[in-house]
């Protein structure tokens, strides 16, 4: 449509009457082909700014509609905890923890005496996964620290490595953040027996405090009360509300 419009508009400037052909200022053939491909570059050109901004209208009405839905799940009080999932080789099982996993209560002694009977132990545990929220309070320097056999820990969806031993078979890693709010991800396999050691730490390396881990009440309330596996889940380390609520 647009070119079509294009070669309208160059007509008159093509077919002017009253100039004889082979005069100085004439347009010549050459000259009014040069001038409508020049055109239809234009042209081109106004066509691929109007695709980049409709693109970049589009990513950030998705960033808005993102941030909405993460905000509206991010609602009510904050919990120290994380939403922990156990998985086995055919996924996800109806059991979950909702602390922060402490090197002790993902496959403890309190947390095997809620699957004994309730769960085939011929399908053995393979993996761990939870979730959650931390705020670095200034920037400066941190350090993760998380339990042998980790496989990711993530801070805003950004992998680490923790590669420096620390007590209790851990392994942690400096890292400079920015003060802010950031989601935490964190994952343990089994294949070494590693399960009963999962733990996470974040620690602020100049004063040595623990960061609280946390959980908003909006993302207990559907975590808990998910029911997709079509059973009710069972909290496998006595998590209770009015024990972690930290406002």
């Amino acid at each position: 449509m647009l070119h079509k419009f294009a070669i309208c508009l160059l007509i008159p400037f093509v077919l002017v009457p009253g100039r004889h052909a082979g005069g100085s200022d004439e347009f010549t053939s050459a000259a009014a082909k040069k001038a409508l491909e020049e055109y239809l570059i234009r042209i081109d050109e106004i066509e691929r700014v109007a695709a980049e901004r409709k693109a970049e209208a589009k990513e950030r009405l998705a960033r808005a509609l993102h941030e909405t839905a993460k905000f509206e799940a991010e609602a009510g009080s904050r919990y120290r905890g994380m939403l922990g999932s156990y998985f086995n080789s055919e996924g996800r099982i109806p059991f979950i923890l909702l602390s922060v996993p402490s090197g002790e209560n993902v496959l403890g002694e309190y947390a095997r005496s809620v699957f004994n009977g309730r769960y085939d132990v011929t399908k053995p545990l393979v993996s761990f996964h939870a979730r959650g929220h931390v705020v670095v309070p200034e920037s400066g320097t941190y350090y993760l620290e998380a339990s042998r056999g980790h496989a990711d820990v993530k801070l805003n969806n950004v992998g680490y490595t923790l590669g420096t031993s620390a007590p209790g078979n851990r392994y942690r890693a400096d890292v400079e953040l920015a003060e802010g709010v950031y989601e935490v991800y964190f994952s343990v396999g089994n294949n070494g027996g590693q399960l009963p050691e999962a733990s996470i730490r974040i620690v602020d390396k100049t004063t040595e405090a623990e960061l609280p881990i946390f959980i908003y009440e909006s993302e207990v309330d559907g975590f808990w009360k998910d029911r997709s596996l079509g059973v009710e889940l069972i909290e496998t380390s006595k998590w209770s509300p009015e024990e972690h609520r930290l406002d």
